[in-house]
């Protein structure tokens, strides 16, 4: 669900988008993140009343580290009084939390979209952004350092391509029903490799087949010839190429 607000910037539009995907996305996180903080606090509660730990300033210095990880003091508060510690659902942090799970929203200075469009539009850019910076994880690519504008679009350049391949594959394989991500897809096919063979003087090259999800992954791009140029043809290319 989306909502268009008025907003503080003349000009600006803003839309309140509810999204029950990431409600339930949201949710789960902070759902995770409270027991982990709750089991902290409770092996805290345990130390202090077995008399493990005792000083007031160490057990608040103890709390406090516990709820500074996992946004914990978003979730809990916690009181030491009379020798005795306890730790509870925070009554002003919690409520907040949860009634902002779920919501993002949009600014625009276009004029001529319609709400769906916005989000739309977001999502893309969003795709965009999130695939560029896991791409360089995805291919392997190690962190190279430019100098040159030259070599600097050429690097930038190579990012794109590989993105608009994953791209690419990611559409063949949703489009023929394999259920298989990117980063899965690459790690099947990392399971096939080009071996060369010596048979007398001559050597020839194979691709192995791989396993059973790469073969899966051949069959919606058409591929069915894996046979690699022979060392002959790629010395007489690299020979064409050098001249």
């Amino acid at each position: 669900m989306v909502t268009e607000v008025a907003g503080e910037e003349s000009g600006v539009r803003v839309f309140v988008v509810q999204s029950e995907e990431r409600l339930s996305y949201e949710r789960a996180m902070r759902e995770a993140a409270m027991e982990k903080t709750r089991q902290a606090l409770e092996k805290l509660s345990v130390r202090v009343a077995a008399g493990r730990l005792k000083k007031a300033e160490k057990i608040g210095e103890t709390a406090a580290r516990i709820l500074g990880r996992n946004h914990g003091s978003r979730y809990y508060g916690w009181s030491f009084e009379q020798g005795l510690f306890r730790y509870f659902e925070h009554p002003g942090n919690l409520a907040p939390e949860k009634a902002l799970e779920g919501k993002y929203v949009i600014q625009t200075e276009e004029v001529d979209l319609s709400a769906v469009q916005a989000v739309e539009g977001y999502k893309d850019l969003s795709e965009v952004e999130r695939s560029f910076r896991e791409l360089k994880d995805l291919i392997e690519m190690r962190p190279i350092y430019h100098h040159r504008p030259k070599r600097v679009r050429a690097h930038i350049f190579v990012a794109a391509l590989a993105f608009l391949l994953a791209r690419a594959l990611e559409k063949k394989l949703k489009a023929a029903g394999v259920p298989m991500s990117i980063a899965q897809a690459l790690e099947a096919l990392r399971t096939m490799h080009v071996v060369d063979i010596r048979v007398g003087k001559e050597i020839r090259r194979g691709v192995t087949a791989g396993n059973h999800q790469a073969r899966q992954i051949l069959a919606p791009l058409g591929i069915s010839d894996r046979e690699p140029l022979q060392a002959q043809s790629l010395e007489k290319n690299a020979h064409l190429v050098t001249k």
